[in-house]
């Protein structure tokens, strides 16, 4: 459950945009299978690892799985159930917020603002900042947090959740398959099942 004021704390928010925002994991194993005849998991409460070679079951360096996100772009995947509404209620309220993705920069900035201006037009291109996970030039969210006086921060990663709490700055886990296997016993995460649980704690009083 969210402490009832987590929003009256924090005028800075990051969010994530993969399983946060988007619901990527499942269009992602779909195009693999059908782009490699890969037999992969059809069912979501399957995927209980973080890690794509987990998922798959097979060897995939991260410069493979760079040329597939880069060949099946990801502007194809729809919003999470209530994100926009979510999202456009954190906007009303006057939040900034910003956008905190792990994707790589280089190779998916433009067809990530487009997704963005299509399904949430609140979020200006100035405010979306890239980790780049599979690069060499990869940044912990919680250091770009720090940089942009982020103090509050939605996520569906248990590791990004940890870091960021690590560093005092505040989570709000969406639960998911793969980030229940350790529980989050941190005072600073927070764990939500839905948008919806975000909207609500939003909306009272």
């Amino acid at each position: 459950m969210l402490p009832k004021d987590i929003f009256h704390k924090h005028h800075r928010i990051g969010i994530d945009i993969d399983e946060t925002l988007a619901e990527s994991v499942m269009d992602g194993l779909a195009k693999l299978h059908l782009q490699n005849k890969m037999q992969v998991i059809q069912d979501f409460c399957q995927i209980t690892s973080f890690d794509w070679t987990d998922i798959l079951g097979c060897d995939m360096t991260a410069d493979e799985l760079v040329y597939f996100w880069r060949m099946h772009s990801l502007h194809w995947v729809f919003p999470m159930s209530d994100a926009i509404d979510g999202v456009a209620q954190l906007s009303w309220q006057d939040k900034y917020i910003h956008v905190i993705t792990a994707r790589n920069e280089h190779d998916h900035r433009s067809d990530t603002e487009k997704w963005l201006n299509l399904y949430f037009p609140e979020i200006h291109p100035s405010n979306v900042h890239f980790a780049n996970h599979l690069s060499s030039h990869n940044h912990a969210k919680s250091t770009i947090c720090k940089s942009l006086d982020v103090t509050l921060m939605i996520d569906d990663g248990l590791h990004n959740a940890l870091d960021l709490a690590e560093n005092n700055i505040e989570c709000i886990l969406l639960d998911k398959p793969w980030n229940r296997k350790v529980e989050a016993n941190h005072p600073l995460i927070h764990r939500v099942q839905h948008w919806q649980e975000i909207i609500d704690n939003l909306n009272s009083k």
